[in-house]
């Protein structure tokens, strides 16, 4: 497996949140935010958003901006969460207008990724959800979810749709909260340009297993977008990514190197409390450095997979550990 790195521009954002709205930074400039970005050895891609504020609207300009720093559009995340219209689902509203307006939102953004060549467009269902028993109708919510998908799936085939799975936030609970029902999902919309995406940060918030989840999207064929950060397994505060979680990381990235996967690892970071710059930096360093002993591992895999095939975890922690600690 290839390593491509690419980041969005909030990673380098203010970081404003609810409990300091201002922000924790001034806000950068675009120039300053692509100029950091291209100074940052081994992070070759921007991964964009729809609409594009603050970047140019058109997408040639776009390109154009991108390529003078050096950079090239990795994915399209379209955009549909931040409106309070969403605010009762956009993609499993009852009310079929909304519904409609977020399905064209993602046809036009669609249109928008052909343009850009990117890899792929995210779908990420962020209110699609409930807080409170009695609150929603289950069937309904899961067949519009469904539909709406198939709708935005179909619209274009030649273009991959990468769902993202999260277990809570901003709803308490998401329709597609886990790895499971992500695949249920892409089972039910039945769209082999509709996959899935591996938030490490999600996954964890999921009390999942980092490497299975990997493993379950990539042996079903479904594996669209991996994105890197950290959490302590409990909330989604989008910590660097290789700073809390050693052993599974690592574990994700052996199994990372089973695959044919072509696509990007996505860093999507905040840390509003020290230099962001230097931040992003150290993240993607860390990524090398995880892959790094990833390919080491990967040198050993003959024994390392005979040891699994054997239930053998003692062998293996000797050998992995001897090879990571010396």
């Amino acid at each position: 497996m290839k390593l491509k790195v690419d980041a969005h521009l909030w990673c380098l954002g203010t970081y404003a949140e609810r409990y300091v709205p201002g922000g924790y930074f001034d806000a950068m400039s675009v120039d300053e935010q692509l100029s950091i970005m291209s100074g940052i050895e081994g992070l070759t891609g921007l991964f964009t958003f729809y609409p594009f504020g603050p970047l140019p609207e058109d997408p040639v300009t776009v390109k154009e901006k991108l390529s003078g720093f050096g950079l090239t559009v990795s994915n399209l995340c379209v955009e549909n969460w931040s409106d309070r219209k969403w605010k009762h689902g956009a993609l499993c509203s009852n009310d079929a207008k909304i519904r409609k307006e977020c399905i064209q939102l993602f046809k036009r953004g669609i249109d928008v990724a052909r343009e850009l060549e990117a890899d792929s467009v995210l779908l990420w269902p962020a209110h699609d959800g409930f807080d409170y028993p009695f609150q929603v109708d289950y069937r309904d919510g899961w067949k519009h979810l469904v539909e709406s998908c198939r709708e935005i799936g179909e619209y274009d085939s030649s273009v991959n749709v990468a769902i993202e799975y999260k277990s809570k936030d901003p709803r308490q609970k998401q329709y597609v909260g886990n790895v499971g029902k992500l695949m249920m999902l892409l089972n039910d919309i039945g769209l082999d340009n509709v996959t899935g995406v591996v938030d490490v940060g999600h996954a964890f918030m999921a009390q999942e297993s980092i490497a299975e989840s990997l493993m379950i999207l990539d042996s079903h064929g479904k594996l669209g977008q991996i994105h890197l950060n950290e959490n302590y397994k409990d909330a989604d505060p989008d910590m660097i990514f290789g700073t809390i979680n050693f052993w599974e990381i690592l574990e994700f990235f052996y199994y990372l190197n089973k695959t044919d996967f072509k696509g990007w690892c996505s860093i999507d970071i905040i840390n509003g409390r020290d230099d962001r710059a230097k931040s992003l930096a150290v993240g993607v360093d860390l990524i090398r450095k995880y892959k790094g002993l990833a390919d080491r591992l990967t040198e050993k895999s003959a024994v390392i997979d005979e040891n699994l095939n054997s239930y053998r975890f003692a062998d293996n922690m000797e050998l992995i550990s001897g090879m990571v600690f010396g």
